[in-house]
């Protein structure tokens, strides 16, 4: 057996297996790529650009009126070009418990709960699911390297075959020409991505070494990586601290006018609280690992962040994966390459799908089914959410969970759908375009109807592109998604009946 011929076998069952987990993934990380534009859409009071006067002493002041436990820790970031508004989170001492917090800049309260542009970061890093997800996750990017790389070996006349498109010819030709066009047009880019995406949690993935070395304690680990500070707690009532201010002042004065990032604050109810101030670059590949950290009380410089040179290759990686550089065009580039990724899985299982069509293949009518419950079911899910976001009242009590539960509703009733009609794939396929349609045309119009400052033509009329652009992307799915199901041929029967010549009807498509 040639090397061909042996990684081809490893290329089909390694790359349509976790093709649905990658599918998610890819989707989830491109829609990342814009999770502040999508933060700002989900919530109404960002949609006029205003310029607030809240400092980080009157976040810290509401954190104190509100928040009466003790802390472990609080941080805060400041508005930004793309977040334009003050954003506080804090962890209990005892329970461990998280809360956070994010302020209207008109009025300085905090603004109805949503879950944000983070939802799809999340689910992007680890499923919504936790440590478990960040594992199942890492084995899927070690998948998707293995198959690129076998994909590569497989087809010799690759980048021949990537100027060679055509969709008129029979099925299966048509997808492999897909497949091999999306997949040549983002290989490096995928190759990249799915090695820094396993890279920037190795210390998560294979913890023994760091947990060995450094006695149980992951905290020393990392602060020595780091080239941190960390102040023992000396279990004594703090001190009235110095106000924030100074100390910001302080910080920008020392980095010559740069913006600032993180604030954090360590055990603010002990005598040896810490503040410490990072430097804010979205110019730099990586987040600068420039921090300065304060006592608490006395305002004194206790530590200048210096991180050694394996710690700033470490956060390059991980700022080149997170698009944390170059600004818009950077991230529209992202993007495209991750939905010419999502299309390359897409079009692989086509591929493999047609193969087995023609030879009556086992399992085909379940890779239909859950081509339906993922490749359709995701996208709707989040449009779901879009939609859940504008209906629900601003008032209800966890919204942001009724939002995830709309999310998950949603992607379940699709899947229902999805493997209920696998052996009809016309109709499915034809249902699930429309239904996407009119999902994703309908939002800029519901925009329209409830959001006086953030719909469509106000956001054009004041120049507000980053805002618009959400209904604008809405608004061309929605019109490719309806021109597809307006193309698409019905199914002249059942797939799963037998034709008069006694053969199975082959799915219909265009």
């Amino acid at each position: 057996m040639t090397l061909r011929q042996s990684m081809a076998g490893l290329h089909t069952w390694g790359g349509l297996l976790p093709s649905w987990l990658l599918f998610v993934i890819l989707f989830a990380g491109t829609l990342a790529c814009f999770d502040k534009e999508l933060e700002r859409w989900m919530r109404p009071a960002l949609h006029e650009p205003v310029a607030g006067s809240m400092t980080a002493d009157d976040v810290s002041a509401w954190l104190r009126a509100n928040v009466h436990e003790t802390l472990h820790a609080y941080w805060m970031h400041g508005p930004t070009e793309r977040a334009p508004y003050w954003k506080l989170g804090w962890e209990e001492d005892a329970s461990e418990v998280r809360g956070k917090a994010a302020f209207d800049p008109r009025t300085g309260e905090p603004m109805p709960e949503t879950v944000g542009g983070d939802f799809f970061f999340t689910l992007h890093y680890n499923l919504q699911a936790g440590t478990p997800g960040m594992y199942i996750v890492g084995l899927a990017g070690m998948f998707m390297l293995v198959a690129l790389v076998s994909g590569t070996i497989v087809h010799r006349r690759l980048f021949k075959d990537f100027f060679t498109l055509r969709p008129q010819a029979n099925g299966q030709r048509a997808w492999l020409d897909a497949h091999n066009l999306f997949g040549v047009i983002g290989l490096p880019f995928h190759l990249v991505l799915a090695y820094t995406g396993v890279a920037v949690f190795v210390s998560f993935y294979m913890p023994a070494g760091a947990k060995v070395a450094y006695g149980g304690d992951p905290l020393a680990f990392f602060h020595e990586v780091q080239g941190g500070y960390h102040r023992n707690e000396l279990d004594r009532p703090a001190e009235p601290p110095v106000p924030l201010s100074g100390l910001l002042a302080d910080a920008r004065q020392r980095w010559g006018g740069a913006e600032l990032g993180w604030i954090v604050v360590e055990h603010p109810s002990d005598a040896s609280a810490v503040v410490s101030v990072r430097r804010f670059d979205p110019s730099r590949i990586g987040a600068p690992q420039d921090a300065l950290s304060y006592d608490a009380t006395t305002g004194e410089l206790l530590h200048q962040q210096q991180a050694p040179a394996g710690y700033r290759a470490y956060t390059w990686l991980a700022g080149l994966h997170m698009a944390q550089f170059g600004g818009q065009l950077v991230r529209i580039l992202y993007g495209l390459l991750g939905l010419a990724g999502c299309a390359m899985l897409v079009a692989g299982t086509g591929v493999w799908l047609r193969k087995r069509e023609a030879r009556d293949g086992r399992g085909v009518a379940l890779v239909r089914g859950l081509n339906g419950a993922v490749f359709f079911g995701l996208p709707i899910a989040c449009l779901a959410l879009l939609w859940a976001n504008r209906l629900l009242p601003e008032t209800l009590s966890a919204r942001g969970a009724a939002e995830g539960w709309a999310f998950s509703l949603g992607w379940m009733a699709v899947a229902l759908l999805a493997l209920g009609w696998r052996r009809t794939p016309a109709r499915l396929t034809r249902t699930l375009l429309a239904l996407s349609a009119l999902l994703a045309l309908g939002l800029p119009v519901l925009n329209g109807l409830t959001m006086p400052d953030g719909h469509l033509p106000a956001s054009l009329a004041r120049g507000d592109l980053a805002l618009a652009g959400v209904d604008l992307v809405l608004l061309a799915v929605g019109a490719l998604c309806a021109w597809r199901a307006w193309r698409r041929k019905p199914e002249p029967r059942d797939a799963s009946l037998p034709t008069e010549a006694g053969v199975r009807t082959p799915e219909l498509s265009r």
